[in-house]
C-alpha cells in the first residue's frame, strides 16, 4: 500500500514539473528576433529571456551509427486488381530537432548587440505538428513536379527527436523507391509545426455568426465536394469568403496595422471550435488520404499536392518582391553615399548590388524564414547591424493540416476582443531534403503473399503521442496478437511501450509470428489483435479483439487531447473589480473524475489560456466552476456548469 501511494506521488510530481515547464514558457509569438542563425522569441513574464526556435532537422542515428529510417515496400496479389497487385509503403524516420552549441553562442552574442543584458533560455516547445513527405514525378513534357505522396502527425520526443511514420500510395511507394535508386533521391519532408504562445494586444474586435457560417454556400460546397476531411488552406479560403461575405466581421480601432495578424488569430481560434484534428490526431487514415467523394473531388493527397504548388507560386513572388526591396535599399544607400562625396557633374546610375536574400523556388518557405523575422545584414561602411526592408506576410493557415468538422456546431455569434495578451498559434514551416541514405538494411520489399516468405513482420506505431505524454497522460500501451493456425496451433504475442522503450525504439515497434502449416496463404494473413490503454491516474480502457490483415496496426488512442480555450473581456473585468481569476474545469475518464486548473491576471494582461482535456475523440463534455477574486480582498463563485464548447468565458457574472 506504502509503494502504490509513493508510486501515485511521483507521478502527479511528474506532472506538475511538465506542466509548470510548459506554463513558464509565455513566449511572444508575434516579437521574434534573428540572432545568429536562429529565430528568438521573447519571453513575457520576463523581457530579458528568449526561447530559440529549433527548426534545423536531420535524420537521427543509432549507437552503431546507422540511420534511424526504414522503408517497408509491400504488395498483396490479388485476382481482382489485373496485372498488378494491391500494395503501398510505409516510412519511418527519427528525425532530430536540435540546435548545435556553437549556433545557440553566436546567437547569444547577437542577441547582446540587440539588447544588452538578454539571455537564451532554453528552446521553445512546439505543441503539435504535421508532416508531410514530399518527392518529385516526371511529367509528359519532361519536366518535374513536386507531388505530396503521405502526410503524418510529428510528435515530438525528448531531446528535440520527431517520430515520423507515414503510409504510402501504391503510387506514392513506387515514385519514392524509384527515387532512391538515383545517386541524387528527392525525399523531402516538409514540417508545419505548431507553436503555442501569447500574441500581443491588438485593437481589434472580431464576430463571427456561427449561423451563417455553417450556412454559407462556400462551407457548404468544401464539405459536400471534399468529404468529411478538410486541409486547414481550404478551411482558411472560406474563412477568407465568409469575411467579405460579412459572416466574419472585424472591427478595427485606430491605425493598427497588425490586422493580419489578428485574423490569423481569429481564425485559429474559430477552426479549434467547429473542428476536430482528422482522426482525432491530425493524422488521415489512408483511405482518407486516396479516397474521393463527389463527382470531380479529387484525394487529399492530391488537394495537398495543388496547395504545396499555390504555396510555391507564392513563395516564388514573396522571394522576389524581397528581392527587389532589398536591392532598392542598397540603391538608396549608394546613393546618399555616392551624393555626399560628389563634387563633379553626377556619374551614371551605379550598377544593381547583388542581393543578400537567394531566389529560392525549390521549396516552400515557411513565415519564419521568409517573412516573420527580417533578416539582419551587415553594412560594410559602419559595420552596425541593420534590418532588410520587408513586408511582412504570413500565411493564415496551415496548408498540409487535416481536419473534420466537429459533429456538435456552435451557435450564436463568436466575439474575440484582442486588446490583451492572447494565447494562440503560430504555424511555422520549415523543409529538409535528407538526400541519399547510405543504409542498404534501411530498404525492405516484401510480397505477402510469397510462398518464401514465411515469417510475418507487424508493425506498429503510435499514432498522435509523443514521449512528453507518458506521466502526463499515458502510463503504458500493452498490444496482443493472436494468431490462430490452420493446424490449431495459436501464437500469442505482446508488445508493452512505455515511455523507456518508446525513446528507444523510436515509436516503431514489430511483433513476428511464423509459418505452421497454413496452406492457404490469404487466411495466414490474417490475425487478430487487442489493444488496452493505461492513462494516467490509473484508467485503464481496453478495446475488444479485432481482425486484421495489413502488416501494420497503427495505435490511435480512443481518448485524445482536446483543447479548451480561456477567455475574458479586460473591460468587464475592469468594471467589476476583478484582481484576478481561477478557473477550475472538471472532466472524466471512464468513473475517474479530474480536473484542471487556470489562473488569469488582468494586471499582466493574461486574460486568455489554454487547456487541454483528454477525451474521446468524438464527445467533448465538462463542467467547470470560475472563481472570480476582487480588489476589495472579497471572492465570488459561480456555481458548476456544464459545457461542450471549445471556449469558455469567464468574465460572465
Amino acid at each position: 500500500m506504502f509503494y502504490k501511494s509513493l508510486i501515485k506521488i511521483v507521478c502527479w510530481l511528474t506532472f506538475l514539473t511538465i506542466n509548470l515547464k510548459l506554463n513558464s514558457q509565455n513566449i511572444l509569438i508575434d516579437e521574434p528576433v534573428k540572432a545568429g542563425e536562429l529565430t528568438l522569441f521573447p519571453s513575457l513574464s520576463d523581457p530579458n529571456a528568449y526561447f530559440y526556435l529549433t527548426d534545423k532537422p536531420k535524420i537521427a542515428t543509432s549507437t552503431n551509427g546507422k540511420p534511424q529510417f526504414s522503408f517497408l515496400r509491400y504488395v498483396e496479389n490479388s485476382v481482382t486488381t489485373g496485372s498488378e497487385g494491391e500494395g503501398g509503403g510505409i516510412v519511418h524516420a527519427v528525425i532530430v530537432l536540435e540546435v548545435s552549441p556553437e549556433q545557440r553562442r553566436v546567437a547569444e552574442q547577437d542577441l547582446q548587440r540587440i539588447k544588452a543584458g538578454a539571455k537564451i533560455q532554453g528552446p521553445a516547445i512546439f505543441s503539435s505538428g504535421t508532416i508531410a513527405l514530399i518527392s518529385s514525378i516526371a511529367r509528359p513534357n519532361g519536366e518535374f513536379a513536386k507531388q505530396v505522396l503521405g502526410l503524418g502527425t510529428a510528435p515530438l520526443l525528448d531531446g528535440q527527436k520527431a517520430s515520423v511514420s507515414v503510409q504510402l500510395t501504391k503510387l506514392g511507394s513506387k515514385i519514392l523507391w524509384d527515387s532512391f535508386k538515383t545517386p541524387t533521391p528527392d525525399m523531402s519532408i516538409s514540417f508545419e509545426m505548431k507553436l503555442q504562445g501569447y500574441r500581443s494586444p491588438k485593437r481589434v474586435l472580431i464576430e463571427a455568426n456561427f449561423d451563417q457560417v455553417y450556412e454559407h454556400q462556400s462551407m457548404q460546397m468544401a464539405a459536400a465536394v471534399h468529404g468529411p476531411v478538410l486541409l486547414g488552406a481550404e478551411i482558411s479560403t472560406a474563412f477568407d469568403d465568409l469575411r467579405k461575405s460579412g459572416a466574419i466581421k472585424v472591427t478595427q480601432i485606430g491605425t493598427d496595422d497588425q490586422l493580419e495578424k489578428a485574423l490569423e488569430t481569429a481564425y485559429n481560434k474559430l477552426i479549434n471550435m467547429m473542428f476536430d484534428p482528422a482522426g482525432g490526431t491530425g493524422s488521415p487514415s489512408l483511405g482518407q488520404l486516396t479516397g474521393a467523394t463527389g463527382i470531380g473531388s479529387t484525394s487529399l493527397l492530391d488537394r495537398a499536392t495543388n496547395n504545396l504548388k499555390d504555396e510555391r507560386k507564392e513563395a516564388i513572388k514573396r522571394n522576389d518582391a524581397l528581392r527587389q526591396e532589398e536591392i532598392k535599399a542598397a540603391l538608396d544607400r549608394e546613393k546618399i553615399s555616392n551624393e555626399a562625396s560628389i563634387q563633379s557633374k553626377p556619374e551614371s546610375a551605379p550598377t544593381p548590388p547583388k542581393s543578400n536574400i537567394p531566389l529560392r523556388d525549390d521549396v516552400v518557405i515557411g513565415p519564419q524564414r521568409a517573412n516573420t523575422v527580417p533578416p539582419r545584414v551587415r553594412d560594410s561602411d559602419n559595420r552596425s547591424d541593420i534590418t532588410s526592408v520587408q513586408k511582412e506576410i504570413v500565411p493564415i493557415a496551415a496548408i498540409m493540416a487535416s481536419f473534420q468538422l466537429k459533429k456538435i456546431h456552435q451557435q450564436g455569434t463568436f466575439r474575440i476582443d484582442l486588446n490583451k495578451y492572447t494565447v494562440d498559434n503560430l504555424t511555422l514551416r520549415f523543409d529538409e531534403n535528407f538526400g541519399p541514405i547510405n543504409c542498404a538494411d534501411c530498404f525492405h520489399q516484401a510480397n505477402l503473399d510469397d510462398p518464401l516468405y514465411q515469417q510475418r513482420e507487424i508493425y506498429s506505431f503510435l499514432d498522435g503521442f509523443s514521449s512528453q505524454d507518458f506521466g502526463k497522460y499515458l502510463n503504458f500501451i500493452s498490444v496482443a496478437l493472436r494468431k490462430k493456425h490452420e493446424n490449431g496451433e495459436v501464437t500469442n504475442l505482446e508488445i508493452r511501450i512505455d515511455k523507456t522503450n518508446f525513446n528507444e525504439n523510436g515509436n516503431n515497434f514489430k511483433l513476428v509470428y511464423g509459418w505452421k502449416n497454413d496452406m492457404n496463404r490469404l487466411k495466414w494473413l490474417n490475425y487478430d489483435y487487442k489493444v488496452v490503454w493505461n492513462y494516467f491516474g490509473g484508467f485503464t480502457q481496453e478495446n475488444d479483439w479485432n481482425p486484421m490483415t495489413i502488416g501494420t496496426i497503427p495505435l490511435s488512442s480512443p481518448y485524445v487531447r482536446k483543447t479548451i480555450d480561456i477567455e475574458a473581456d479586460p473591460e468587464n473585468f475592469r468594471l467589476k473589480n476583478v484582481r484576478s481569476a481561477e478557473l477550475k474545469i472538471y472532466f472524466m475518464m471512464g468513473t475517474q473524475e479530474l480536473t484542471r486548473t487556470i489562473r488569469l491576471n488582468p494586471k499582466n494582461g493574461q486574460l486568455s489560456g489554454q487547456v487541454e482535456l483528454l477525451m474521446p475523440a468524438n464527445k467533448l463534455e465538462y463542467q467547470y466552476e470560475v472563481n472570480w477574486f476582487l480588489a476589495d480582498g472579497t471572492s465570488k463563485n459561480s456555481i458548476k456548469k456544464t459545457g461542450s464548447n471549445s471556449i469558455i468565458y469567464a468574465d460572465l457574472f
